[in-house]
């Protein structure tokens, strides 16, 4: 018996030090607790603004999220049609079961909860129990930008010029509002054609903010993914990524797929300035199915805006107010783009 007493000490012992809490350990737990409350707080908020709806009510809208009912499926989650007795269709994104995608779900939330604007996604609805987490948005009947850019083989597609040229003209727009709302300044972050979505008149309607942040009405600085920014970087980022986003409408090319194709043209456009000849922007960069009906000047200053988005110096870059009136002029210029 007396051979048993030290062991029955030394595994108390050792259950005593699994037990004990480090100061990392209690500081990694302090934090997770306040960011569940702040994530009960958000939530809380968003159901005053936007209605809470049962798993069960969706999944039945989706016919148990059906693959026939898929439309599109990304990196957070897949997006489903739904029909609703009273809402018509509807679109429903399920997201991936992450960790880090619950931030994503929060941000979503809190933000199309609060903005409401005519090139601005609206959200209908949200659903938050156990492990799903779903967002419930308006139907957009055209789909989606990039597969009107980028149609698969065999799918007769095309977007004729007064078409990219309002939807560039309204993505300004919704950008522009947000980087100057009243109250709540905000900057995307995560701009490309695949979170256009386009409406039943091809109007935009700008979606996926899980990247977004709030712009300091101060110059305090921001920290994010370890990089500080401050608040005028972020608003140019944005500027960046249209200017991108307006390449791509003109040229008709993937960027993700022709990276090598856009460092050049960037490179090529910020060498001259912006002064560029017909023969070398219009024929060598342009979509050949824009060319000769009549608006290559049009063509041409829509290239312009897109160079002075893209200029490597942030602080040269244009506004988003000031993109949106040079988008805008072209858009009067031609009787064809008014509407």
């Amino acid at each position: 018996m007396s051979c048993c007493v030290p062991w029955a000490r030394l595994n108390k012992r050792k259950r005593n030090k699994v037990m004990m809490k480090t100061p990392m350990m209690t500081s990694l737990m302090e934090r997770q607790e306040k960011k569940r409350k702040e994530a009960n707080i958000q939530i809380s908020t968003s159901e005053k603004l936007i209605p809470r709806i049962s798993f069960a009510e969706l999944q039945k809208a989706t016919n148990s999220f059906d693959r026939g009912k898929v439309i599109g499926v990304g990196k957070t989650g897949t997006v489903y049609k739904a029909a609703h007795p009273h809402l018509r269709f509807t679109a429903v994104k399920r997201l991936f079961d992450f960790q880090h995608l619950e931030e994503q779900f929060l941000s979503e939330l809190m933000i199309l909860g609060k903005f409401r604007h005519k090139n601005i996604v609206p959200l209908l609805g949200f659903c938050l129990e156990s492990r799903e987490r779903l967002l419930l948005y308006q139907y957009m009947p055209n789909g989606n930008l990039y597969d009107w850019l980028h149609p698969v083989k065999g799918e007769p597609k095309n977007l004729e010029w007064h078409l990219r040229v309002n939807i560039a003209v309204g993505i300004a727009r919704g950008l522009a509002w947000l980087h100057n709302h009243n109250t709540l300044q905000l900057a995307h972050l995560n701009l490309s054609s695949s979170c256009i979505l386009l409406d039943k008149h091809f109007d935009p309607r700008i979606s996926n903010f899980g990247r977004a942040m709030h712009i300091m009405t101060s110059n305090a600085r921001i920290f994010m993914a370890n990089i500080e920014m401050g608040e005028w970087d972020l608003t140019k980022r944005d500027v960046h990524q249209l200017g991108v986003l307006l390449l791509e409408l003109i040229t008709g090319k993937d960027p993700l797929k022709n990276s090598e194709f856009y460092h050049s043209l960037e490179g090529k456009l910020v060498q001259n300035n912006c002064l560029l000849t017909v023969s070398a922007a219009l024929y060598c960069a342009v979509d050949k199915s824009l060319l000769g009906q009549g608006f290559d000047r049009e063509v041409l200053d829509f290239l312009k805006v897109a160079c002075n988005c893209i200029q490597p110096i942030p602080n040269r870059r244009p506004t988003m107010v000031e993109v949106y009136k040079m988008l805008m002029a072209i858009k009067n210029t031609h009787p064809d783009i008014l509407g």
